[in-house]
């Protein structure tokens, strides 16, 4: 019987976490706010003040909630990272050759509700009288509507996918990020959930998004939060040589 080598263990790969941006029942905020996402029940609210900072492009108040909680924190997180900036001046064409030339940034979200409260109210529309269906509902009852609103609102040109998750953790999000800057053409990849739950729900059914930036190499001057040490083999985290099993937990020692 001939017996075969066993291939080497895939070595681990250290990518590192520049962007962090989060709407929450509780709060909201990013990385440089120096404090934590706290997660509870309830419906979340954007604050005027994050709102006022992603407008641009279209009206932000025509998405459904699904979508703006999970366009607001991607903004949160690019702001964070120094990949977007709130309220710019006029772009001159400079600005415009650059934009252009920009950074290829890759978004990948993992939810566990989906879009299905915005499903329910577009069905409510055609349920009596199909000829009076809201077009304004229908096109965000996708997963990955409000991927392709980020992409537009920020200039993202990277891959974007949306995985759907039986229970909130966004691991699966975090390991085809981690993948993406290993193996595929993106150099930034944002990447975390967005939920919005049917009320009342339970722990762990948090309604609301978090996203993280993550490079391999640092593309802009900016803050390392931390350096997310990946194994491809167990698809596993760690910071610091602390196993991450989730989002939550890497939050949790990325925010102190």
């Amino acid at each position: 019987m001939t017996i075969f080598p066993s291939s080497p263990p895939a070595p681990r790969t250290d990518v590192m976490v520049t962007g962090l941006g989060w709407i929450s029942t509780v709060n909201s905020g990013c990385g440089t706010d120096k404090r934590k996402p706290v997660w509870d029940v309830g419906i979340p609210t954007i604050p005027d003040s994050i709102l006022n900072s992603l407008k641009g492009g279209s009206r932000f108040g025509r998405l459904d909630l699904f979508s703006q909680i999970g366009v607001a924190a991607v903004g949160l997180a690019l702001q964070d990272a120094g990949y977007f900036q709130a309220n710019p001046p006029a772009a001159t064409e400079t600005d415009r050759q650059l934009r252009d030339n920009a950074t290829s940034i890759a978004l990948i979200s993992s939810t566990t509700s989906s879009c299905n409260l915005t499903d329910r109210d577009f069905y409510k529309t055609v349920q009596n009288d199909p000829g009076l269906a809201s077009p304004g509902l229908f096109v965000y009852t996708l997963a990955t509507s409000f991927l392709g609103e980020a992409a537009l609102r920020f200039s993202l040109t990277g891959a974007s996918m949306a995985v759907i998750e039986p229970q909130p953790h966004a691991g699966t999000a975090l390991s085809f990020a981690c993948e993406e800057l290993i193996n595929g053409d993106d150099e930034v990849v944002v990447t975390g959930f967005c939920n919005l739950f049917e009320q009342p729900s339970v722990a762990p059914n948090f309604s609301g998004a978090l996203f993280l930036v993550l490079e391999k190499e640092l593309k802009k001057t900016t803050r390392v939060h931390a350096v997310l040490n990946y194994d491809p083999e167990a698809e596993l985290f760690y910071i610091k040589d602390q196993p991450c099993p989730d989002i939550f937990s890497l939050c949790e020692l990325i925010c102190g």
